[in-house]
């Protein structure tokens, strides 16, 4: 029976039908793991009703009773729960990478709230760091300078985000940060044992098609468990290679590092562009507007043209305004949004939920 999920009692659970609301709240629970299919189970409510503590995914999140009220739930064993995921990917060139004479790397390093990445940054840095931060931002970074293998290496540790959707401060920090400062690698710390929601963020790694080394962090936790992961069938099949690490204690760094040189150098077999296919009708409109970008504003920041493309249709402000203040611009934007609504009459469904139940039904597929 399907029930709103802010009416299930304390240690009750139900699986997610449908996310209602819209616009930045809709996206912003769903990137968090409020999707469809997944478990969910109340661990309390507050005395004076709100907020409402979840787990799901392996974490506890607060909702305002009002938000979950527009969560759509069924109980575990109903018949009208269907989940279908109709993704795959594909995998194409190795990355090219600019060679330099300077034996140097600039890495980024992103990740989760909560999946060790401070942890990983500590143990790398020593007392070798420095705190800086944009004008403006109150939001800092701390950067590290060190030596591996005969490379200075400056690992840079961002604020922990979910996406990279600039919805929050924090992800529009992070995405700043990639966009300007264009480092040469991506190193993504992910919690081991939560893989699924962890992965969220790298397929926007993905789009963006940044060189990138996931850190399976906390890997301990994930083998207490007993459960058994091919990291390097799954590194083939993202594109993006995967080293157990324990920052706690230390463990798998050195790997880490070296597998950071290899990719640089462009000696990786497994650092390939892996581009994840959405629905037919949206491909075929983010083909279109990809060649017209091409055609009109080659060279947008740098850009990847799939990725403005992506962007333009889902609606995102800040891409928007970008293309916007550049000559021929407006007539992409107008094409963007055609496009948009033409997909989302096509399968009846609104562009957010689209590009969210995609990026899951990737992760979904390669798990």
């Amino acid at each position: 029976m399907s029930t709103r999920l802010s009416d299930l009692k304390e240690r009750e659970e139900g699986i997610i039908t449908h996310i209602g609301g819209s616009g930045a709240f809709k996206t912003r629970i769903s990137e968090m793991g409020f999707v469809k299919g997944q478990k969910i189970l109340v661990i309390k409510n507050a005395p004076l009703r709100d907020p409402i503590e979840y787990n799901i995914m392996g974490y506890d999140v607060s909702l305002r009773r009002k938000e979950a009220e527009n969560i759509i739930v069924e109980d575990e064993d109903s018949e009208n729960i269907n989940i279908d995921y109709k993704v795959n990917s594909s995998i194409g060139k190795a990355f090219q990478i600019n060679g330099s004479s300077e034996k140097k790397i600039r890495i980024a390093l992103v990740g989760n709230p909560n999946s060790g990445k401070t942890t990983l940054f500590n143990l790398a840095s020593g007392a070798h760091e420095h705190v800086g931060n944009y004008a403006g931002v109150t939001i800092g970074t701390k950067t590290a300078y060190f030596k591996h293998n005969g490379y200075r290496i400056e690992i840079t540790d961002l604020p922990g985000t979910y996406s990279l959707s600039a919805y929050s401060p924090e992800e529009q920090f992070v995405r700043d940060h990639l966009i300007k400062e264009r480092p040469d690698l991506v190193l993504n710390v992910v919690d081991a044992s939560n893989l699924e929601r962890n992965l969220f963020l790298t397929t926007q790694f993905i789009d963006l098609e940044i060189p990138a080394v996931i850190a399976l962090n906390m890997y301990d936790e994930l083998e207490s468990t007993q459960s058994e992961l091919n990291h390097k069938e799954l590194g083939a099949m993202i594109g993006i290679p995967l080293i157990p690490t324990v920052g706690s204690k230390g463990i798998g760094l050195s790997n880490l590092l070296d597998k950071v040189i290899e990719v640089y150098k462009g000696e990786c077999q497994t650092s390939r562009r892996v581009k994840i296919h959405y629905s037919l009708d949206l491909e075929n409109e983010v083909y279109d507007l990809s060649n017209e970008i091409e055609e009109k504003i080659p060279g947008l920041h740098h850009f990847p043209h799939r990725f403005i493309a992506l962007k333009l249709i889902e609606g995102d402000e800040e891409i928007v305004d970008m293309v916007r203040s550049v000559d021929d611009g407006f007539e992409i934007i107008e094409g963007a949004s055609k496009a948009r609504e033409r997909v989302e009459v096509g399968l009846s469904e609104k562009i957010e939920n689209i590009f969210i139940d995609a990026r899951y039904g990737f992760i979904d597929g390669a798990l």
